[in-house]
This record gives C-alpha cells, structure tokens and sequence, in this order.
C-alpha cells in the first residue's frame, strides 16, 4: 500500500473513531434509560368504592370515613406524597385529628397533615427499611368528614386526589425518584337531607285549649235587669311547648382569641366564645375555623344554661387569612347568626404567614437510587477501545 493509501485509511479510521464514539454513547444512553425507566403500576383509590353511578350515600350531619388503599402492582413502593382536594361548602374534616394514618403499614410521618380550606396534605414513608416496602395492597390512611349539605340530585361531591400526590417505589426496575403513580380513584358522595336539628317532643295526652263559658241559670228571667253581667267565653290557651324552635335565639356576643391575630404557621389559637339566650338553654356551641375544620362543642362552658363561655383550640398549619365564627345552638334548634356582618362581635379573621425562614420540603426517601453501574463501564471500555486502536494504527501505519 502506498503512502497515499495508507493516509486515506487512516482518515477514514478516524473519521468512524469520531462517528463510532457519539454513536456508543448515544445507543448505551439509550438503554438505560429503558432500564432504568420506572414501570409505573401503583393505583390509590378510597374505600369504600364508589363512583358517579353508584355513589357512597349519606346524610347532612353524618360522619363519612373515607379509607385509602394504596395497591402497588409491580413496584415496591417506600414512600407517598399525598394531596387530596374537597369541596369545602360540602364537606368539613370531622376534627384536628381528622387524618389517622396507618402506622402499621406506614410507620413514618415525614411531613403533616396540613390543612387548608378544601385540601389535607400529608407524606408518608415506610422508614429506613428497604424491607417494609409494600408489596401488596394496604390502607395507608382513613380521613373523617363531615356532611355540611345536600348536594344538587344527580351531582355528587368529589374527593380526589391532585396532581401534586406522589408515589416512590424501591423496585430493581424503578429510579429512585421518578413518580410510580398508575391511576388514582376518586370518593363520589351524594349527600341528602335537610340540616339537622333537634327534634321537637310533644308530650302525649296533651289536652286541646278548650273554652270554658259560664253556665246560664234556666230559671233566669226573659229580660235580664241592665245591671246583671253578660256571659263572656273564658279561653284558656295553651303554654309554648318547649322544642319548637325558639322565636327569640340565642346571641353570641363576642369571639375572643388568646394571642395577636397574625402569626406564623403552624399558629395555634385558643377562641372562647361568649353569648346567651333570653328565652332557652344552650346546648351546643359550633367553631368554624374558616380553614375547612368545625368543632361542635357541646359539654362544658356553661352548656345546658341560657348563658355559655366556651372555649376550642385550634392549630393553622397552612399560611393564609381565614374568618373564624362561632354559632350558638338552643335547646329549640334555634341558631345565632352565622353572617358576619350581621354578628360582627362573634368573629374573627386570623392572618397566617409561612414560618419563618423556611420554605416548603419536599422529603426524599432515604432510599439509594437504582441504576446499572455496568453501562457506565461499557461506555468507558468502548471509548478506550477505540482510542488505543486509533492510535496503534496511527504508529503501524
């Protein structure tokens, strides 16, 4: 071979060195990502079943517990980031403890629950132990509601889950931080009926008013002297049954909290309530947050006298301003007002700022990432492989 020759082979060897080396990168990036990629098969859902045919049904007032199942498919999932969404106007968290995980299957609480008006957000982990992932299906939490009203007939509430909520799996096949999350299920609930209230009791075998007229002698004359008395109808009415909704309802005269109307979360607040009925006895006291919680207070500060002086504490863990009220209830069912311009002394608005330097976390599991440690090394080998070749034939020749 000539000179010539020999320098046409070597550009050509170095024109494929420059092709081949991109080309073995690309093609082995290329298949690891299809190792590496997450298969993603973890549905979550709510128990009891339901959906828009066949809707969970409940009444205003009744408590509506409400189960999420975590199914994992293929991936062994170690960690879920939940965010869940409701109406607010429908539906109230049954209390501060609303969110009960299940410890069992989810041992560790890395962040919540947080509240705010219409959403709970929490994160759960199985802990440190590759060996707690779940690999079949689990209840991961209950949450309790509350029915507030009746939804419109054929238009049921929804509680589902956000675009935010995430699901991490440990599997050989899933990357460690890439969101395993298939399908997830949404809670319909019809809700019927009217507001509850007391139920009015009429004592039974209680007489009719009756009329009682005074009786006319037969042996009275025809024509009665000018001075004698004219026989009147004596009515005797009846007394207001206690029960039936008081026309005089209680009035609550003032909300108080124990601390400055701005602070930061989580910001706990201790709200007393005072206020009184002329007519009835007190039997409940109703605190609403204004953050999507209510509490019914119905066993001290003066319940079950025409004057109260309640007190509830509540945290906000959500920065945000919220109006706060309280609702007093007689023994009738009568209710205060629960307009606030109508009972400005009985509310508050609670301003809540994010906590002090800091932000919002975002927790990663503790778990280390998976990938395959051999492509990296065949990238490596090839590009060596090609670098001396070059170079021995760039001396031979």
């Amino acid at each position: 071979m000539n000179l010539s020759g020999k320098k046409l082979f070597l550009i050509g060897f170095i024109v494929i060195l420059l092709v081949g080396i991109p080309l073995t990168v690309y093609i082995l990036q290329q298949q690891t990502n299809t190792q590496q990629h997450a298969a993603a098969s973890t549905n979550l859902a709510f128990s009891p079943n339901s959906s828009a045919s066949a809707p969970i049904q409940e009444n205003i007032g009744s408590t509506i517990p409400l189960a999420i199942t975590v199914d994992p498919g293929k991936n062994l999932v170690s960690f879920v980031k939940l965010e869940i969404q409701y109406d607010p106007t429908v539906l109230a968290t049954a209390s501060a403890n609303a969110f009960v995980p299940n410890v069992s299957a989810f041992p560790s609480v890395l962040e919540g629950p947080i509240y705010s008006p219409g959403k709970i957000a929490v994160t759960l982990s199985v802990g440190p132990d590759p060996t707690k992932a779940i690999q079949q299906a689990v209840t991961a939490a209950t949450i309790n509601f509350v029915a507030l009203k009746a939804t419109p007939p054929g238009t049921p509430t929804l509680v589902s889950y956000t675009t935010n909520t995430q699901v991490l799996s440990i599997g050989p096949n899933d990357q460690a931080s890439e969101n395993v999350l298939s399908s997830a299920t949404p809670a319909t609930i019809a809700i019927t009926g009217t507001s509850p209230s007391p139920t009015s009791t009429v004592p039974t075998g209680t007489p009719a008013p009756s009329v009682a007229v005074s009786p006319t002698p037969s042996t009275a004359p025809t024509a009665a002297p000018s001075s004698a008395p004219t026989a009147t109808p004596t009515v005797q009415l009846q007394p207001v049954i206690s029960g039936t909704p008081s026309s005089n309802p209680p009035i609550c005269s003032s909300l108080t909290i124990n601390g400055p109307s701005t602070g930061n979360a989580p910001y706990a607040l201790t709200f007393t309530a005072s206020g009184s009925s002329s007519a009835e006895t007190i039997s409940k006291v109703t605190f609403n947050f204004g953050d999507g919680q209510i509490s019914d207070v119905t066993q001290s500060g003066g319940i079950g006298t025409a004057s109260v002086n309640v007190q509830a504490a509540h945290t906000y863990s959500n920065p945000g301003t919220f109006t706060a009220n309280a609702i007093l209830t007689d023994s009738t069912g009568a209710v205060s007002s629960s307009d606030a311009s109508s009972s400005a002394n009985c509310s508050q608005t609670i301003t809540v700022n994010a906590a002090s330097g800091s932000g919002t976390v975002n927790p990663s599991p503790t778990m280390p990432a998976t990938g395959s440690t051999g492509i990296a090394v065949g990238i490596s080998l090839s590009a060596m492989f090609l670098i001396v070749g070059g170079g021995l034939l760039f001396f031979i020749l």
